[in-house]
């Protein structure tokens, strides 16, 4: 293996619209060749739930066998691939009560075991409801065991950006001093409104709530079990009424909403919603005792004002308010994201231009069961944007990826990327199965990435940025390993500027764009 080529570095402004978020793959993917234009295509081919059965008395069911589960799309039965138990989705044997994770690095140890991921929304929830739910979320960790059964990432949707109060971990402790040394990322405006008797919210929080949504989905793509976002705030609210939007702002809307779905369906995420303010809180169990026929055409159970708390439902969580017991609901969520059967499918049906919502319906051979499950998906071609040729204008979509990967300390895990000092910057290695490399003319094989790199001083402030596409060619005789053993360098020339304390990695594939982050101290 040896490196290809250092391609033009370009500098990437700072900009987000809602036709910014591009779409990932659902489960395994079978990539298309390039085209002439800067869009790749990909299609789907295995679809992966994460299903919960409960009785009639809403307690979990376990020891179900393959047999007892029937999958539908859009009516069409469909052959179950992958079964899963929920043995297969414990912790390691004797790690009760050991601290087993407490970083990102720590991950692997647990295999397919399920993470929470606890979110603060300070974006669009008002300042005296944020406080309440700052104190509800103390109480409910002074309520857990020293040691947590699920490793658990604390993060903030700040007005300006995704804050990580707390890497991976399963120590109460680290996570109560994480909440007290947080200070809020607030924008002043929504903070009067709020304190004036307004909805609190941000004029932009939809935009603002799918990029988080779209930041942590993508950041969490590498790590192979169920991801349970436990969202506290009240989210953006509705979109609005579709049908009186213009026929542009109408499909910038669906466009968004499509991409994010297939990102969180491609992370294996699951969202639940837990609202401070007091919306009413949604059953689990009725989702699949509705005509899927009756839900909506395009938009699926979206319905025409694409509300958050629809994300909740279409990924097989639910929507919880109304209450003052906020510690007790977050416990009884993190609990329920531990019991599940995993099912794998791949779609009898391909079609879908125009990327319809299929839908989704697990049934029961015990008709007494309930099943909480994912509730479908937006089918057809999913466009990734790719790596510009040379000179040519950077997408929106890639623009955003990077930068706002860069400008977080979430660790992205869809490639696995190191960072070491090379001469005149740094090398940086990518394990090789990570890559989608393209089948050249000549037998060898070729992988793209564009590489974003932010280098800061000690207390945060940016020094300086450089980004370039970076090319690597295998010749036909190299061979692919599996795992950090069969790595790819990429030479990623830049300059350091004095003062620079630390400096951020991240890079995109440009087939996939799945994104790996990296961080080192010069």
């Amino acid at each position: 293996m040896r490196n290809y080529s250092l391609r033009t570095a370009l500098i990437l402004p700072l900009t987000f619209v809602l036709s910014a978020m591009a779409p990932a793959m659902l489960g395994q993917t079978e990539q298309a060749a390039p085209t002439p234009e800067s869009t790749l295509h990909v299609t789907s081919r295995l679809v992966v739930l994460d299903v919960v059965v409960i009785d009639s008395a809403g307690h979990f069911v376990p020891n179900l066998d393959r047999s007892q589960f029937t999958v539908t799309e859009d009516k069409v039965p469909q052959t179950i691939r992958n079964f899963d138990p929920p043995s297969g989705h414990e912790m390691p044997p004797g790690s009760a009560a050991r601290l087993v994770v407490n970083s990102s690095a720590d991950l692997p140890k647990i295999g397919n075991a399920p993470v929470n991921i606890l979110v603060f929304d300070e974006v669009n929830t008002p300042f005296h409801h944020l406080a309440y739910a700052r104190q509800m979320m103390e109480k409910y960790l002074q309520a857990q065991p020293e040691v947590l059964p699920v490793p658990t990432l604390f993060v903030a949707a700040g007005s300006m950006k995704i804050a990580v109060l707390h890497d991976y971990t399963q120590s109460r402790a680290d996570l109560l001093e994480s909440i007290k040394k947080h200070t809020s990322d607030l924008d002043f405006t929504t903070v009067m409104n709020s304190l004036n008797g307004g909805n609190g919210g941000a004029d932009n929080g939809m935009v603002k709530t799918l990029g988080a949504l779209t930041q942590i989905a993508e950041s969490v793509r590498g790590v192979p079990g169920r991801k349970n976002i436990i969202w506290v705030g009240t989210g953006y609210g509705k979109a609005g009424d579709l049908n009186n939007m213009s026929q542009s702002d109408y499909d910038r809307v669906l466009a968004a909403i499509q991409r994010v779905t297939d990102r969180m369906l491609a992370a294996r995420v699951t969202l639940y919603t837990i609202d401070p303010e007091g919306t009413a809180a949604a059953d689990p169990g009725n989702a699949q005792q509705i005509d899927p026929t009756a839900m909506g055409g395009a938009t699926g159970s979206y319905g025409d004002n694409m509300a958050f708390e629809s994300f909740a439902t279409a990924t097989g969580g639910r929507v919880i308010g109304g209450r003052n017991d906020l510690e007790s609901q977050i416990a009884q969520v993190s609990m329920e994201g531990t019991e599940y059967y995993t099912l794998a499918y791949a779609p009898t049906s391909t079609s879908g231009a125009t990327r319809p919502y299929r839908r989704i319906r697990v049934t029961m051979k015990d008709p007494s069961l309930r099943v909480i499950t994912r509730e479908g998906y937006f089918g057809g071609d999913a466009p990734v944007a790719a790596v510009a040729p040379n000179k040519a204008k950077q997408s929106t979509d890639l623009k955003f990826d990077l930068l706002s990967a860069a400008k977080t300390t979430l660790v992205y895990s869809g490639l696995h990327v190191d960072a070491t000092p090379g001469k005149n910057g740094y090398t940086l290695l990518v394990n090789a199965n990570d890559l989608h490399f393209a089948e050249q003319p000549d037998g060898s094989r070729l992988a793209e990435v564009t590489v974003i790199e932010v280098c800061y001083a000690a207390k945060g402030k940016e020094l300086a940025q450089h980004a370039a596409e970076l090319k690597e060619r295998l010749e036909a005789s190299d061979q692919i390993g599996i795992g950090p053993s069969s790595r790819v360098g990429f030479s990623f020339p830049f300059l350091t500027p004095m003062g620079t304390a630390s400096i951020r990695f991240v890079m995109r594939d440009a087939a996939t764009g799945t994104l790996g982050s990296a961080n080192v101290k010069p």
